[in-house]
């Protein structure tokens, strides 16, 4: 009796194709395929609607032709020498301070920058964060009544 071949099932990792036969591997096999070194990077299966469910290293995943799914690195900062590590690379500034667990009605947020300098952002503007940034916060200085 000849043994059983799968038929190839074609996915999608970070919009490449991806031709297997392995209907269930783990997702840190899958990362590997792709060229992504599970120890930097997480993997997501797309659902149909966009929204991404990261699925852990040693789970196995079977397999659908068609699927989709994407890499991610997390973004790792500081805020105030506190670590904070996240997935989304763009935020508001008052969510970043609500993160470090202060009130954005209360203070302001800036990145220190290579240079020594510090650059300053208003409650809703948004942050492009990358990885090592770091994040000050400083108290508003109120007026004299």
């Amino acid at each position: 009796m000849a043994p059983n071949t799968p038929a190839p099932l074609q996915i999608f990792i970070d919009g490449k194709a991806f031709t297997t036969q392995d209907e269930d591997q783990e997702a840190a096999a899958l990362l590997r395929l792709a060229g992504r070194d599970p120890k930097i990077f997480d993997l997501f299966l797309v659902k149909r609607n966009g929204v991404e469910n990261e699925i852990r290293d040693g789970q196995i995943v079977n397999l659908k032709d068609g699927e989709r799914f994407v890499s991610r690195q997390k973004i790792r900062f500081t805020i105030d020498g506190e670590p904070y590590n996240t997935y989304d690379d763009d935020q508001t500034a008052a969510a970043l301070l609500r993160l470090a667990g202060v009130d954005p009605a209360d203070y302001d947020l800036a990145r220190i920058l290579p240079t020594g300098g510090t650059e300053s952002f208003r409650d809703a503007t948004i942050v492009k964060i990358t990885n090592g940034n770091e994040f000050v916060t400083a108290k508003h200085v109120g007026g004299v009544a």
